[in-house]
C-alpha cells in the first residue's frame, strides 16, 4: 500500500501566503499614512510659501513707496539748497551793509551797499 501524502505542505503554503497578505496590508496601510502625512506637510509648506510670497509683494510695495518718499525729498533738498544759494546772494551782502554801518566803516559800507544793490 502507498501512504497518503502528508497534508502539511498545502496548509504551510497557504499559512505562508496569509503571512505575505497580512504583510502587504499593513505596507499599504502605512504607505497610506505616510502619503497623508506627505500631503499634509505639502499643504502646510504650500501656505507658509503663499504667506511670504505674500509679505514679499508688500514689502516691496513699502519699498517702492519709501523710494518714491525719497525721491520727493531729495528734489526737496534740491530745490531748498538752490533757493538758499540765490538768497545767499542777496544776504549776504545786507549782512557786510549791516556790519560795515554798524561799525562806522565807510570804506567797507560803500561796495557792500553797491554789491547789496545789484543783489536784492
Amino acid at each position: 500500500m502507498t501512504e497518503p501524502l502528508p497534508k502539511s505542505g498545502p496548509r504551510r503554503v497557504v499559512v505562508v501566503l496569509g503571512a505575505l497578505v497580512v504583510l502587504l496590508i499593513g505596507a499599504s496601510a502605512l504607505a497610506i499614512t505616510l502619503f497623508a502625512g506627505v500631503r499634509d506637510d505639502r499643504d502646510l509648506e504650500s501656505q507658509r510659501l503663499d504667506q511670504v510670497s505674500t509679505a514679499r509683494s508688500e514689502a516691496q510695495g513699502r519699498l517702492s513707496g519709501t523710494t518714491a518718499s525719497i525721491d520727493e525729498v531729495a528734489d526737496g533738498i534740491a530745490r531748498l539748497e538752490a533757493a538758499n544759494a540765490e538768497l545767499h546772494k542777496c544776504a549776504d551782502p545786507a549782512k557786510d551793509t549791516i556790519i560795515a554801518a554798524r561799525d562806522d566803516d565807510d570804506a567797507a559800507l560803500g561796495p557792500a551797499v553797491g554789491r547789496a544793490s545789484d543783489n536784492c
